[in-house]
């Protein structure tokens, strides 16, 4: 696929005005049944398709609860409502309350967990590429993670090349992404549990299941794991993607009732808020709500790949709510390119640099980033 120089795409970026969007259907998609609806609202820009979340946001009912928490209790510190909503997860997923953290969206366990389990003499085993937390907060303690390279055969993670690092060269945890981020790769049973009884017992797992629901259910989950027993695994989710909280602020982490101790003295006080643990709570009633999601989600992934095929643009198959594509342009251009046309996209990926994730939102608006892609190309081959 040709390559198109950073000159020419900065001028033909700079020219895209945000008056090109103009043409975008002013219609949104919804998801329609008996019972759970979203309304249409028009159409509007800039378009972020940066961060994986959901366009359907949360079911109306858990909308309602945490309005009514904003209302009757935002004067109290969220004590009593927390306790109810890990008692609530407990009870979902089949663990003891003991075995139950929550935080401020996932991101303040991965940090708590980066915290507690690494130092210089143990540092993270990660792949690369992946979710970038658990890296960036080892490195604000001056710790280096050890970066294991996917591999094209992998396009996620090489596991058996994150095993032999682990014995090779030592390592305080083990950071896995289900499904990866920024791949959307899966994990099969199989493969997890040749690696995690590998794991030697005093290296930690963290496997992070953001975008478990997006699998449906196929997904093998390692929660199985934590119920089982096992002393060195801890699975953390979020109610930030398929529930489409991110604006609210709920993560959960399960495992030993040890491995929560010693995580639970790390993370804020009241770092969950009333609107959050109510809203989560009612969330967790409404697994139709996550089946038409994930369903209008797999709709518009194969409408948006059919798009980018149809374009000659290579994508990675994904199992989540974004796709990582390369259009062989460096990402530096392409990203200002889409900016200029009304379309945020996701972060630059050091080791993947002609790469470009593109989170799915609305059928329209991913209709609308096809076109834009469409005319890049048809730029870019008169170049």
């Amino acid at each position: 696929m040709p390559r198109v120089g950073r000159r020419d795409f900065l001028v033909l970026a700079g020219s895209a005005g945000l008056g090109a969007v103009a043409g975008c259907v002013s219609g949104r998609g919804s998801i329609v049944s008996a019972d759970y609806s979203v309304n249409p609202r028009e159409c509007s820009f800039p378009i972020i398709l940066n961060s994986n979340e959901s366009p359907y946001g949360a079911p109306p009912s858990a909308l309602e609860a945490g309005s009514k928490a904003v209302t009757n209790l935002s004067n109290r510190y969220v004590r009593e409502q927390r306790n109810n909503l890990v008692a609530d997860l407990a009870g979902f997923f089949g663990l003891k309350q003991d075995q139950i953290l929550l935080g401020c969206g996932a991101i303040e366990l991965l940090k708590m967990a980066a915290d507690v389990f690494c130092s210089p003499d143990k540092p993270p085993v990660i792949s690369d590429p992946v979710y970038e937390a658990i890296g960036y907060f080892a490195g604000l303690r001056y710790i280096s993670p050890i970066k294991v390279p996917a591999g094209n055969g992998c396009m996620g993670h090489d596991l058996q090349a994150m095993l032999d690092t682990v014995y090779g060269r030592g390592g305080g945890m083990v950071y896995l992404c289900n499904p990866c981020n920024p791949t959307g790769n899966v994990l099969v049973r199989d493969e997890l549990t040749d690696f995690i009884r590998q794991i030697p017992r005093d290296v930690i797992i963290i496997v992070d299941e953001a975008y478990a629901e997006y699998v449906g259910p196929g997904f093998y989950s390692c929660l199985d794991y934590v119920r089982s027993g096992m002393p060195n695994l801890l699975v953390i989710r979020t109610f930030s993607k398929v529930y489409g909280m991110a604006g609210l602020r709920v993560g959960y982490c399960a495992g030993s009732g040890k491995l929560i101790n010693a995580m639970a003295g790390h993370r804020l006080w009241n770092n969950i808020n009333q609107a959050g643990a109510a809203a989560a709570r009612e969330a967790l009633k409404h697994s139709a709500w996550v089946d038409k999601v994930r369903g209008e989600n797999e709709k518009t992934m194969l409408r948006f790949c059919r798009g980018l095929e149809s374009l000659g643009i290579d994508y990675i198959p994904s199992s989540a709510n974004y796709v990582l594509m390369s259009a062989g342009i460096l990402w530096e251009d392409i990203h200002l390119f889409l900016y200029g046309k009304g379309i945020v996209a996701g972060r630059k990926i050091s080791s993947m640099p002609y790469h470009i994730r593109i989170s799915l939102g609305y059928p329209e608006e991913m209709d609308y980033c096809i076109e834009v892609l469409s005319g890049m190309r048809g730029m870019s081959s008169s170049i």
